[in-house]
């Protein structure tokens, strides 16, 4: 599996989480649905698999109603704490009362990635035709999210030709009847260079955008699916494990009872937010340094 698909990053960093942590794991004795119920499990069942407990299954949380020892079986609630519902096959991995889910890290991944922009941004570019006397060419519909234009070149002639120069430009937001696209997107890029008018032949521009995380799947890829440097995996790992941590102390600290004592390899919660704050510091200084390297590669206009 690639390094950079979302289920072995997932992994990757419950693995680092749970470093010290020996987890309880069984796995399914057969198929589920998404709607199967009880839950058979390949082995015995462990004394802290009871009623109350929580299983997980991939991104799936179950809770336990009851459980049958002889049958191997547990009664559970599908799809526990707004997770959806999911198949799985004989052999899938169940994970006993985890203390770092894969569905907790997964949507800490979303949050993680929905928080970059502007700072951290990808790069795409369209190819318009123009004709004579064009003033400017309207942004697709599908790029309405961009975060601004980095760079508008040209290319004036009927000939094919690998010369691009790059010309002046201003990006708007329609604001009347002249600026105001047919496309849907509302932006409309005006050329300001050689009178402010196109010829016959195109122009290239390339965008500054968000990362779209309605395109990734839990068997998605960073980088083919959101197009994404495999070197701002690390932000996101260093970012997921802050915010983790930092959901676990609350919890630990904050609440009153609980289903099941503090397990003995937990460490104190003190040492949690001190582990939490060593991480922020390092995501930190490397976000800043992804941040310093795109603003040197590329600036971009916005309206």
């Amino acid at each position: 599996m690639a390094r950079t698909s979302v289920e072995n990053t997932v992994e990757r960093i419950r693995r680092q989480l749970a470093s010290t942590v020996r987890l309880e794991i069984s796995t399914l004795g057969s198929t589920l649905t998404t709607s199967t119920n009880p839950v058979t499990l390949t082995y015995d069942l462990p004394n802290s698999l009871r009623s109350g407990s929580v299983i997980a299954v991939g991104t799936e949380l179950m809770r336990v109603i009851s459980v049958d020892t002889a049958a191997k079986e547990c009664t559970v609630i599908r799809g526990w704490q707004d997770t959806d519902a999911q198949a799985h096959d004989t052999g899938a991995e169940v994970q006993i009362n985890p203390r770092f889910t894969f569905a907790d890290i997964y949507d800490a991944v979303i949050q993680e990635i929905d928080s970059w922009a502007p700072d951290i941004f990808k790069v795409e570019d369209d190819v318009f035709t123009t004709a004579d006397d064009t003033a400017g060419v309207e942004i697709p519909a599908d790029q309405s999210d961009i975060l601004g234009v980095i760079s508008v070149n040209r290319n004036w002639t009927d000939d094919a030709s690998v010369v691009w120069p790059d010309t002046g430009f201003t990006l708007y937001r329609g604001r009347s009847a002249s600026l105001t696209p047919d496309t849907g997107s509302g932006l409309f890029v005006r050329f300001t260079r050689n009178l402010g008018y196109a010829e016959t032949g195109e122009v290239f521009i390339t965008y500054a955008k968000p990362f779209d995380t309605s395109l990734l799947t839990f068997a998605g890829d960073f980088v083919t699916d959101l197009g994404m440097a495999t070197n701002q995996l690390e932000i996101v790992e260093l970012g997921v494990k802050y915010r983790v941590l930092a959901d676990d102390e609350t919890g630990r600290s904050a609440r009153g009872p609980q289903d099941e004592p503090r397990r003995a390899e937990e460490v104190q919660s003190g040492d949690v937010l001190t582990l939490a704050q060593t991480v922020l510091q390092r995501y930190n200084t490397r976000k800043a340094q992804e941040v310093r390297r795109l603003r040197s590669a590329y600036s971009f206009q916005t309206w």
